[in-house]
């Protein structure tokens, strides 16, 4: 007696599960920028800390008490004074950064706005070094030299000049290309994968 062998059923396609996992990216950018944010906080520590050993140090008040300071621009000057308050803002910034990057790790979804505002933030504060480098030369330029009497005066403003254009460029460029850089993080942490991940 012989059976009929029951109708091939077509096959199954293979289910997938839903991802549900982490844009690759994050791990890795979040890693990384919380060693960044780590040692930045511990070198503006430590910076604060000399600062304010050093505004409280007798032999440097007595050198700059009667000195006369013209030479030094009034932004230098005014980071003189409030050399310990920015370098603790700085640590300050440095510390959320890192635990921003902490809860990314940990899928917190605060960590994720807080890493997006400071990447603008940082971004607009890496444009603070090509200002400061063209307000020293210009100061440089327009305080110091007029009241050096060399005949050289000629020579030296046109090497500052060169300097000042060199410095400023690189710094510049460097700023730009970190804006560039963070305005990419920017766009792909706000990207719906992100977004989902942290939901």
């Amino acid at each position: 007696m012989s059976s009929i062998p029951p109708p091939l059923l077509p096959p199954a396609a293979a289910v997938r599960a839903p991802a549900d996992g982490p844009p690759a990216f994050l791990a890795p950018v979040a890693k990384s920028v919380m060693v960044v944010c780590v040692v930045s906080a511990l070198a503006w520590g430590v910076a604060a800390l000399i600062a304010g050993l050093l505004g409280h140090s007798a032999w440097l008040q007595n050198i700059v008490k009667d000195a006369d300071l013209y030479w030094v621009p009034p932004s230098l000057l005014w980071f003189g004074r409030h050399a310990v308050a920015v370098n603790l803002g700085l640590f300050a910034i440095s510390l959320l950064g890192a635990a921003a990057c902490w809860g990314i790790l940990r899928r917190q979804r605060w960590a994720l706005w807080t890493f997006i505002v400071l990447l603008v933030v940082t971004a607009l504060l890496n444009f603070v070094f090509p200002w400061a480098i063209e307000v020293v030369f210009r100061h440089v330029n327009q305080q110091v030299l007029p009241n050096m009497g060399t005949a050289n005066t000629q020579q030296l403003r046109h090497d500052l000049s060169a300097l000042r254009l060199t410095y400023t460029s690189i710094t510049a460029a460097t700023a730009v290309a970190f804006a560039v850089v963070h305005a990419w993080l920017v766009v792909r942490l706000l990207r719906p994968d992100v977004k989902h991940w942290f939901r």
